[in-house]
C-alpha cells in the first residue's frame, strides 16, 4: 500500500537579492520516515528548513502538510498542526530548570496561558508528562538542574525534547549532533531512531556515518536545487551526488 505524503514541497523558492537559497525545491516526507538532507554548506539546507517551519517566507512554491496547505501559514499554527522544529544553535531559557523548560513546551503544546506568578511545578499533571518525557530523553536526574548548567550535549538532548513535548507528527532537526561529544552523539542518535515510532523526521546532519545509519531516504542539495532523492544506498553510489558533495571516499 503506497503511503501519502505527510509533507510535500513544490517548487519552493528564496532569493537574498541575486542569491538564490532554494530553487525551485520539490521532495517529499513520509508518515514515520526519517528523511534526510544533506548538502555543502551553503547549499541551503537551514534557508529550506526555516521556510518549511514558517521563520521565512517564501517567494513562490507551495507546502502542503497532513493535507493542509501551509504556505502562509503562522509558524506557531504549524505547530499546533504538528511541524515542530529544532534549532542548530540551542535554544533554551537558560536560567530555568530543566523540568520547567520541558513544563513550558508542553504548557504550549495544550493551549494553557503562560503565568510565571504561580510556578508551573504546582500543576502536578503538567510536571508527570514533563518527567515521563525527561526519563525518556535520559535527563531526569538532572530535572532540577538549571538548563545553563548541563553540557553543551545535553542542551542540544533537552531542545530535542522541547520539540517532542509538542507532540509533533513531523519533526524538523537542523544538525541535533552540532557539537555533541561522542557519548552524547550516540545518545542523540539512539532518541532519533527510537522517536520514528511516533514521527516523522526531517534530518539536517553533516555526520554522514549519522545520516547513513538512520535515514530511510536522503535528498542532496547543492547550491539551492535538489539534485537527487533515493535510499542511502542510491545516493552513496549517485555519480552526480559522489561529484558534488560526498566524494569517492563515501562512495
Amino acid at each position: 500500500m503506497i503511503q501519502a505524503p505527510l509533507l510535500e514541497v513544490h517548487n519552493l523558492v528564496k532569493k537574498f537579492g541575486a542569491l538564490m537559497a532554494t530553487d525551485h525545491v520539490s521532495l517529499q516526507v513520509l508518515p514515520q520516515e526519517i528523511h534526510a538532507l544533506i548538502g555543502p554548506n551553503g547549499a541551503g539546507k537551514t534557508s529550506l528548513v526555516a521556510q518549511l517551519s514558517g521563520l521565512l517566507n517564501s517567494d513562490s512554491g507551495q507546502m502542503v502538510f497532513n493535507g493542509q496547505d501551509i504556505t502562509d501559514t503562522a509558524t506557531h499554527e504549524r505547530v499546533r498542526l504538528g511541524l515542530a522544529r529544532s534549532f542548530q544553535i540551542t535554544r533554551l531559557f537558560k536560567s530555568f530548570t530543566v523540568l520547567e523548560n520541558i513544563e513550558l513546551s508542553i504548557q504550549a503544546r495544550m493551549g494553557h496561558s503562560f503565568s510565571f506568578w504561580k510556578p508551573v511545578s504546582q500543576e502536578a499533571q503538567l510536571t508527570d508528562k514533563a518527567m515521563a518525557l525527561l526519563h525518556d530523553l535520559g535527563l531526569a536526574e538532572r530535572s532540577h538542574h538549571r538548563a545553563s548548567e548541563l553540557s553543551h550535549g545535553e542542551q542540544r538532548i533537552l531542545e530535542l525534547g522541547l520539540a517532542v513535548a509538542t507532540q509533533p507528527k513531523l519533526l524538523l532537526l537542523d544538525e541535533p549532533m552540532a557539537g555533541a561529544g561522542p557519548v552524547e552523539s550516540q545518545r542523540i542518535l539512539s532518541l532519533i531512531l527510537k522517536l520514528r515510532e511516533q514521527t516523522a523526521i526531517l534530518l539536517i546532519e553533516h555526520d554522514m556515518d549519522a545520516v547513513f545509519r538512520l535515514a530511510d531516504r536522503i535528498s542532496v542539495l547543492v547550491s539551492g536545487a535538489v539534485i537527487a532523492t533515493g535510499s542511502p544506498q542510491e545516493i552513496r553510489h549517485h555519480p552526480q551526488v559522489i561529484a558534488a558533495y560526498l566524494g569517492e571516499e563515501n562512495a
